[in-house]
C-alpha cells in the first residue's frame, strides 16, 4: 500500500529501505530469485494473476482494489530535441533586424533574431540552401561566420534547444534594423540575451 513513485528518488529510498528489512540473512540468493521469479510469473506489471495468488489475502492492492494502480510510477516526459538557427544580420553601419514571435509556444511576444529552424545541425553550405534564408538577405553577397563553434543547449522543460548564432554581413530584405546596441531595450529569451552580452562584449 506504499503510494510513492518507484521511480522518485523518495521511492527508490522507501522500497530499498523495506526490500532490506524483508531480506532473508539466512539464504538472500534463493529469497531474491523467488522474488523476481514472482514478479515476472505472478505478480506480472500488465496482468497479475491474482485468482490464484496465495498472498492475495494479504495483499493491499488486492483487498482495496488498487490492482491496478499500484505501484504507481512517474511517466517521464519525452524531451523534444530542436536545432535553432539565429541570423544575426549586419549592415554596413553594425545595425541589425529582430523579430516579434507571434506563433504560440515558447517565448511568445519575445524578441529574437530571425530564425529557421531545422532538424539537425546544419553547415554553412547546409544554411544556404534553405529557401528561407533568400527571403531575408542576398544570400550571394552576404558574408558569414558562425559565432559559436559548438552549439549553445537550452534546456527547457520538455524540449532541449540545440542553438547556432550565424553572423551575417548584409542589408536585409524585409524589416527595419535597428542599432545593436538597442537590442538590450526589447524584451527577449534568456538564451538570446546572453549571446547579446557576450557579443558586445567581444
Amino acid at each position: 500500500g506504499i503510494f510513492t513513485p518507484i521511480n522518485s528518488s523518495e521511492g527508490t529510498k522507501e522500497f530499498k529501505s523495506l526490500a532490506t528489512k524483508l531480506l532473508d540473512r539466512k539464504n538472500p540468493g534463493d529469497y531474491n530469485q523467488a522474488i523476481m521469479e514472482f514478479g515476472a510469473v505472478q505478480c506480472k506489471p500488465a496482468s497479475p494473476n491474482c485468482d490464484i495468488c496465495p498472498l492475495k489475502l494479504d495483499c493491499f492492492a488486492y483487498k482495496n482494489q488498487t490492482v491496478s494502480e499500484l505501484p504507481i510510477k512517474i511517466k517521464k516526459t519525452k524531451i523534444k530535441k530542436r536545432h535553432f538557427n539565429y541570423l544575426v544580420i549586419l549592415d554596413e553601419d553594425q545595425k541589425t533586424l529582430i523579430e516579434q514571435r507571434t506563433e504560440n509556444g515558447i517565448w511568445k511576444n519575445m524578441y529574437q533574431f530571425p530564425l529557421l529552424e531545422t532538424e539537425k545541425s546544419v553547415s554553412l553550405s547546409e544554411l544556404k540552401e534553405i529557401p528561407e534564408l533568400a527571403d531575408h538577405i542576398d544570400v550571394s553577397k552576404a558574408s558569414f561566420q558562425l559565432y559559436n563553434t559548438n552549439e549553445v543547449i537550452h534546456k527547457l522543460s520538455h524540449q532541449h534547444l540545440f542553438t547556432k548564432f550565424w553572423i551575417i554581413d548584409a542589408d536585409a530584405k524585409k524589416g527595419e534594423q535597428i542599432e545593436f546596441h538597442e537590442v538590450k531595450n526589447y524584451p527577449m529569451p534568456t538564451l538570446i540575451s546572453n549571446f547579446v552580452n557576450e557579443f558586445e562584449m567581444s
